[in-house]
């Protein structure tokens, strides 16, 4: 049996990319996979064949060399064939790996990396462009020496055309999901479900369940994810002082499982992304867990998102940083239950036939069985 080390400094164990999808798949097509990340508030059961989980308790960027040397040695004495990595931070391990002791790896991209290091800081100062550049030529000649990179969005290959390693695209599709017949909350439910963030849309969330309670409309507001302390103190003055305790719920970090629950029950799903340019091109994954869920949705007017939902007919684009046009969109859904439920139909039909987790396995697969 072929053995495959995923690793990963910063995503916890159950993250749904790196375990449900990529862990969980590769060890049902029979590979003996084990997984290093980090500690989350869920235990991993060893229910599943062929599946190791070991954790490490998540640290600073600071600290997290000792991490990577950690994983280094254990890599490099391993005798798995393929090592598989997540983080942009992994890639000189994977370099030292694949150059000096014959690994195959595979780096997996989640995210616009050379977006995101133009948003990066050195204290309060912007990363250099200079910087910027030496960091980014690096990236390139690292990913060079990879035998393969994944890229979780199509667009990211743009940036690296000069590679000639080879490169597949594996979405962020979520599982293929039989039509729910749970009982939806009776009370009109707003749903939001990913990291938490001021250019997330987590401060005008709070300003659309202000707007609307004002409005005299009856709903909750439920927001998963793991909140960050200063936002956690503003949330709770926020919902003392507007007397929204009721109405907004922070539920915290969700395992799969218990988020598809909450998505069945709910009846609109946000994603309110702001306009950072590591988000303007990439689709929020959440969405398309909205429409495997049959919900509609109000999302960020990127030309992307927008393109999204008009083709599919399964919800709305709207200013992210307008809480009065987000509310405006919200009360024509929930002043029509029939749009709701033709806007969700529309998405989970293009969930069954394009968007779902099947179709990328198999491209996952077919890499593995290449290299």
């Amino acid at each position: 049996m072929k053995k495959v080390l995923i690793m990963s400094s910063v995503h916890p164990w159950n993250d749904t990319r790196v375990f449900h999808k990529e862990a969980v798949s590769l060890a049902n097509l029979g590979y003996d996979v084990t997984l290093y990340a980090t500690s989350s508030n869920h235990v991993y059961e060893n229910n599943i064949p062929n599946l190791r989980v070991i954790t490490f308790t998540p640290k600073s960027m600071m600290k997290r060399w000792q991490i990577w040397f950690k994983f280094y040695s254990i890599a490099s004495q391993s005798d798995a064939q393929i090592i598989h990595l997540h983080d942009p931070e992994l890639l000189p391990l994977g370099y030292f790996l694949q150059r000096m002791h014959r690994k195959k790896v595979i780096f997996d991209m989640h995210e616009d990396f050379p977006a995101v290091l133009k948003t990066k800081k050195i204290g309060k100062l912007s990363m250099p462009k200079w910087l910027i550049r030496i960091i980014y030529s690096a990236e390139k000649k690292m990913l060079q020496n990879m035998s393969a990179v994944v890229y979780a969005e199509k667009y990211y290959k743009e940036n690296y055309e000069v590679l000639t390693t080879k490169q597949v695209d594996i979405y962020n599709y979520p599982f293929l999901q039989e039509a729910f017949e749970i009982a939806k909350y009776e009370m009109p439910t707003l749903i939001y479900a990913g990291a938490i963030h001021e250019i997330r849309g987590f401060k005008e969330m709070l300003a659309v369940a202000q707007l609307l309670k004002k409005a005299n409309y009856q709903f909750q507001l439920l927001i998963i994810g793991k909140v960050p302390e200063r936002l956690e103190v503003y949330a709770e003055e926020f919902l003392i002082e507007d007397d929204l305790v009721n109405e907004v719920k922070l539920v915290g970090r969700l395992d799969l499982r218990e988020l598809t629950t909450y998505y069945a029950r709910s009846h609109i799903g946000l994603a309110l992304l702001h306009p950072e340019a590591n988000y303007l091109r990439s689709l929020p994954t959440k969405v398309f867990e909205y429409m495997s869920a049959s919900l509609p949705y109000v999302l960020s007017n990127f030309k992307s998102y927008e393109r999204l939902a008009e083709e599919t007919k399964s919800g709305y684009a709207v200013n992210p940083l307008s809480p009065n046009e987000i509310v405006a969109q919200i009360k024509m859904l929930l002043d029509e239950p029939k749009k709701q439920m033709e806007l969700g139909s529309n998405g989970y039909k293009q969930h069954v036939a394009n968007f779902n987790w099947s179709i990328e396995e198999r491209k996952l697969s077919e890499l593995y069985d290449e290299i």
